[in-house]
């Protein structure tokens, strides 16, 4: 989220709209301050354009700003956006399963850590309700938040996750590698599951990249055959 402001903010809206995207998933550390001083910076965001909305989940960048209820409720009354907060939302072409997709998210893996009050990853209770035989897609801002959800949701069929931001400079790479259990890109972890990890579009602390581009990511999502 370092550095992000209007300008940026309106690129990347355009970016998305202009691939007429179904879906946008935001995978957290959108802001690392308060709404008072970063409201500006993300109003673009009410623009984006899909035909099911736009889906956020918080990273631990948001715990950092000590105002993370506030920004849900921001996002989701001023911008529009489905904020996750251990919950889900089916997307729906018509009433059978066959043609729903539940879209789950959960809080950061950190807010337990330091004891955010009210919040807690919590990927059984996010999942809970989703319709049986709909395919869970589950928003997960760490590769760790990515694990405890494969541990604990058998069925999870794709979990979304950033926070490694690929290392972004040689030699920080090697830590983000060992403490991380997906680093970065692709992953088939197991039979009917896959796990992606993005690069994401910014930095953090240093304004540099090496060895580790920037992304945003379309995901086609095809049915079995």
């Amino acid at each position: 989220s370092s550095g992000i402001n209007a300008e940026y903010g309106d690129w990347m809206v355009d970016r998305s709209n202009s691939h007429n995207p179904d879906a946008v998933f935001i995978t957290g550390d959108l802001v690392d301050s308060s709404v008072k001083n970063l409201k500006r910076a993300v109003f673009g965001l009410k623009h984006l354009r899909s035909k099911y909305g736009t889906f956020y989940v918080t990273g631990n960048h948001e715990y950092y700003t000590n105002d993370v209820d506030n920004w849900l409720h921001y996002l989701s009354d001023s911008l529009g956006i489905h904020t996750l907060h251990n919950q889900h939302h089916v997307i729906s072409a018509s009433s059978n399963s066959s043609q729903q997709i539940c879209v789950a998210g959960i809080d950061d893996h950190i807010a337990k850590k330091i004891g955010y009050e009210g919040h807690s990853a919590d990927p059984v209770g996010a999942t809970e309700g989703c319709p049986n035989g709909a395919p869970i897609v589950m928003l997960a801002h760490q590769p760790n938040g990515a694990k405890m959800t494969l541990k604990r949701v058998p069925n999870v069929n794709l979990i979304l996750s950033g926070h490694t931001h690929g290392g972004q400079f040689f030699p920080v790479h090697i830590p983000v590698w060992l403490v991380n259990p997906f680093f970065a890109g692709l992953y088939h972890p197991r039979e009917g599951t896959h796990v992606y990890v993005s690069r994401g579009l910014r930095f953090y602390g240093a304004p540099m990249r090496f060895l580790s581009y920037p992304q945003y990511t379309s995901v086609f999502l095809h049915p079995e055959d």
